[in-house]
């Protein structure tokens, strides 16, 4: 049982920090401050272009240090659904 917690708690962390890094590279992209940007809000509902949706996916891949394609952004298209996928990588 207290391994188990100890996996989770990486797990959560693991999902903080991908969660982070995200709102931080569409921050930057859109040129607002990091606590606008809302994690359950679509990429194309935050202002995100298909431009920049691609340009994001070489960014979350710099920042998170897994792949993330243009496929992974429409099939998970929030911040959170990105993350919960990633995650489970």
């Amino acid at each position: 049982m207290r391994q188990r917690s100890s996996v989770e708690g990486r797990s959560t962390g693991h999902r903080s920090d991908l969660t982070s890094a995200a709102v931080t590279a569409i921050a930057e992209l859109l040129g607002v401050p990091a606590d606008t940007v809302s994690v359950g809000t679509p990429f194309n509902d935050l202002g995100l272009s298909s431009v920049q949706l691609a340009r994001l996916t070489a960014v979350l891949e710099d920042a998170l240090g897994v792949e993330v394609s243009l496929t992974d952004l429409f099939d998970h298209s929030d911040i959170d659904r990105l993350v919960e996928h990633l995650a489970t990588r």
